[in-house]
């Protein structure tokens, strides 16, 4: 992945150091009764629950530990998990 500030090429391994190993920009195995959604540039959590009939956006944020609860931001092309 390159970090288009600094045109720096970080690998996998240093990507999961910077973002403390929270932030999945890698696909994760399935696990049954969820999804997973890759957040496109201008998602937010509102958009994406509409998307998949979630009633309430805050499930998706409590669903992804990695989300800051203060700022709620997420980033393109992170995975999130969605129950369905």
């Amino acid at each position: 992945m390159e970090d288009i500030r600094n045109g720096i090429e970080l690998n996998e391994e240093e990507l999961e150091q910077i973002s403390g190993g929270k932030i999945s920009f890698v696909k994760r195995p399935d696990r049954a009764g969820w999804i997973q959604h890759q957040v496109q540039r201008n998602d937010t959590l509102i958009r994406i629950a509409k998307r998949y009939g979630i009633a309430n956006w805050r499930n998706i944020r409590d669903w992804n530990p990695h989300i800051n609860h203060n700022t709620n931001m997420i980033r393109t092309g992170e995975w999130l998990w969605i129950k369905i």
